[in-house]
């Protein structure tokens, strides 16, 4: 769908307002199925099931290639094929659970993008809420992220469940999303999870001896706040290395 839209100065950034052409596009996660990790200290992390709390996403123009506009917020050193910084011209407003586990998702919504080259997205992380409709006793619920799964190493495979918590005002900046958007596009936009960095091909579960952990009465690894694995993992996985946007 096309429409001439009188842009508001907070999305595009500048003095006045004029009239841009916008397109609304259908937003989704990925539906391809997730890929093993590969840990630096020889497990292997087969997760069926992400999922992850989120607000207001966003998607950017221009922007210069990851620095430090990225670092300050999520930690991160300079990534190739990242861009941050850029204006801020598409958004779908609004608080979403984000989830893959191999399956096509619902649609989140119609995100609208003024037309042009875009390089990056945007999006915050926070708790899950009752306000999600999620059941009461969802494990997600109080928490920004519920990874499931399995952890295997010498021929040994475990369970895995892990709940992350994170920092208030935490948000992943420049997640790549390389698209041209014109008054023509259909395009899909999927959110993906990279369970290993496509780039770097490190994961955010390096750095843990998962056999060494304890277990919950099924055999279960769990990962939970308090513990020093939760910290490793959780300072990883919310970068913008572990996300990108697709066009389906």
């Amino acid at each position: 769908m096309r429409y001439p839209l009188l842009v508001p100065l907070a999305l595009v950034g500048c003095s006045g307002s004029e009239e841009a052409a916008t397109v609304d596009l259908p937003v989704t996660t990925s539906p391809a199925a997730l890929a093993p990790a590969a840990t630096d200290l020889g497990y292997q992390v087969s997760l069926t099931r992400v999922r992850i709390a989120v607000a207001k996403i966003e998607f950017t123009i221009e922007g210069e290639m990851h620095g430090d506009a990225a670092a300050r917020v999520v930690g991160t050193a300079p990534h190739p094929g990242h861009s941050a910084g850029g204006e801020v011209t598409g958004e779908l407003p609004g608080e979403f659970i984000l989830e893959w586990n191999g399956r096509a998702q619902p649609q989140l919504g119609l995100g609208r993008l003024i037309v042009g080259d875009y390089q990056g997205a945007n999006f915050a992380i926070r708790a899950a809420s009752a306000r999600d409709g999620l059941a009461a006793n969802d494990p997600l619920v109080g928490h920004a992220f519920h990874l499931t799964g399995t952890i295997t190493k010498d021929a040994t495979t475990r369970p895995f469940d892990a709940l992350l918590d994170v920092e208030p005002d935490t948000s992943v900046i420049g997640a790549v999303f390389h698209d041209v958007i014109t008054e023509a596009s259909t395009e899909t936009l999927a959110l993906e999870f990279y369970p290993t960095d496509p780039v770097e091909g490190d994961t955010p579960f390096d750095g843990v001896d998962y056999f060494t952990l304890p277990t919950t009465a099924d055999g279960a690894i769990a990962i939970r706040p308090g513990q020093p694995e939760h910290n490793i993992i959780r300072r990883a996985i919310q970068t913008h290395d572990q996300y990108g946007v697709q066009t389906l």
